[in-house]
């Protein structure tokens, strides 16, 4: 009788799993939805900053990739979907000027989720103004509605992208980059580090700086150390030839109220 009521203890929550199965509701929204993607552990990609001003003057396109994801069923035909422009009042970019329109007929195909997949991948085509020689403008993108899909979680609906041909700060030199190398930005820094690493055939730009502290938790401090002697050595160079020509130390723009900009340096675990 022991072993009996032991074996039925055993199975009775078997049963109960039985039970319950038939228990549990079935998916019936019948709406689908669209989210953005952003980076793993953050949304440091919900601002996407782009320069032309490392790209030859022959170049007059560039492109920002976006991945959306549904929400839903998936089903076995193409899906359209939409992209909107949000106002963003002052140097708004304006369509088919600073990037090709989303309703375009040169990209409006490219916005669809392909049959059997709940994914995609697609471009936002940027354009080389000469308005953006003298001014950075922002392209701030939402999911818009159509018979296919409506906007998902409401913190996955944005992306903003920002359009110049004028230096910039790089995305990723961000409190890493700042703590173990770089410092605080400044263009006049930046400008410095772009001629320093000229002859290597180095763009001081996005993927540089990702290379060394894009990856969460995965800084390369024996780069940022090489980097940081390195453009220090340099900026002791540049100052010394300064000197020499009865210049200052190489200074940034002074803010308003300022009758000096601050000394360019190098700074290595300071905030």
């Amino acid at each position: 009788m022991k072993k009996l009521m032991k074996y039925t203890m055993l199975l009775l929550p078997v049963f109960v799993l039985f039970a319950c199965e038939d228990e549990v509701e079935v998916y019936k929204e019948s709406t689908n939805r669209l989210n953005f993607v952003y980076e793993a552990y953050t949304k440091s990609d919900t601002l996407i900053p782009r320069t032309f001003v490392y790209d030859p003057e022959t170049k007059v396109f560039d492109t920002v990739w976006l991945e959306v994801t549904t929400m839903g069923y998936i089903v076995d035909q193409e899906r359209k979907f939409v992209l909107e422009q949000v106002s963003t009042g002052e140097n708004q970019a304006e369509a088919d000027v600073h990037y090709i329109a989303f309703d375009n007929s040169l990209v409006e195909g490219l916005y669809v989720i392909p049959a059997g997949k709940n994914e995609a991948r697609v471009p936002v085509v940027l354009k080389r103004d000469p308005s953006l020689k003298s001014k950075e403008v922002t392209l701030r993108i939402k999911i818009g509605s159509n018979e296919n899909f409506e906007p998902g979680y409401s913190t996955l609906q944005e992306k903003v992208i920002t359009i110049a041909d004028i230096l910039t700060q790089p995305r990723y030199w961000n409190f890493y980059a700042s703590y173990y190398f770089a410092g605080k930005y400044g263009k006049v820094k930046h400008q410095f580090m772009i001629d320093a690493t000229a002859d290597m055939g180095i763009k001081m730009n996005d993927d540089f700086f990702y290379s060394l502290v894009g990856e969460p938790n995965s800084v390369d401090m024996g780069l940022t150390d090489y980097w940081f002697y390195f453009f220090t050595r340099k900026l002791a160079e540049e100052n010394a030839r300064r000197a020499e020509d009865g210049l200052g130390p190489l200074r940034e723009a002074p803010e308003p109220g300022e009758t000096e900009g601050t000394l360019v340096r190098f700074s290595r675990y300071e905030m």
